[in-house]
């Protein structure tokens, strides 16, 4: 599971006197046990999309002012993030799953979403198919 993937990388990182990993993990790992000792790992990539999210959101704020430290986390995160799904993948799939449905409108649009997300899980990036979804049923 990742999140023993997280604890054994942050035990290497005390180990190793890597302050600034030994932080981010110790802070996503409580982030994302907030609920449950151990949770799957759809949550703990929410969890770290959400840190990624922040960071890109910190990184802008600083703009040309030093953001190396947010820029090595967010690095450090995206290690642990699924390989996302490429975008011709994502729209042959689109295409094949509204190819089989009986009606093509965009009432559709729930049960498209849930074949893609059943299909790709926590990879799928669900802004960019949410969009394509909407083209493709429009």
């Amino acid at each position: 599971m990742l999140i023993d993937t997280i604890r054994a990388d942050r035990l290497e990182a005390m180990k190793a006197r890597d302050e600034l990993r030994k932080n981010l993990l110790g802070t996503l790992f409580a982030a994302a046990t907030k609920d449950t000792k151990t949770p799957d790992d759809a949550t703990v990539v929410r969890s770290i999309r959400a840190f990624v999210k922040s960071l890109d959101e910190t990184i802008t704020l600083l703009g040309d002012r030093d953001s190396s430290a947010q820029r090595r986390e967010k690095e450090l995160l995206e290690a642990y993030l699924p390989r996302g799904v490429d975008a011709a993948t994502m729209n042959a799939d689109i295409a094949a799953i509204v190819a089989a449905l009986p009606e093509r409108s965009p009432k559709q649009m729930g049960a498209v979403m849930a074949a893609l997300k059943a299909k790709h899980g926590a990879a799928l990036d669900m802004k960019a198919a949410s969009e394509a979804v909407k083209a493709a049923l429009a």
